[in-house]
């Protein structure tokens, strides 16, 4: 459950940072997209640090425990 709670707020905070850094930067590049498009596309990569980030402890606390 730790390893869970790490990284959903790890998770968290990059999708806070994510939906404001990548909303700014494609319109800089010239990019028009709305803010609901980048929150909906920025859900689906927090989806998928959080999965990684869980496996990835995972991983590590049974090499740990060896």
């Amino acid at each position: 459950m730790n390893h869970a709670l790490e990284s959903a707020t790890n998770v968290i905070v990059g999708y806070i940072l994510n939906v404001g850094l990548v909303y700014w930067l494609l319109h800089w590049m010239g990019y028009q997209i709305q803010m609901g498009q980048n929150a909906g596309m920025s859900l689906v990569l927090a989806g998928v640090a959080f999965v990684r980030g869980v496996c990835i402890r995972k991983v590590f606390s049974r090499h740990d425990s060896d």
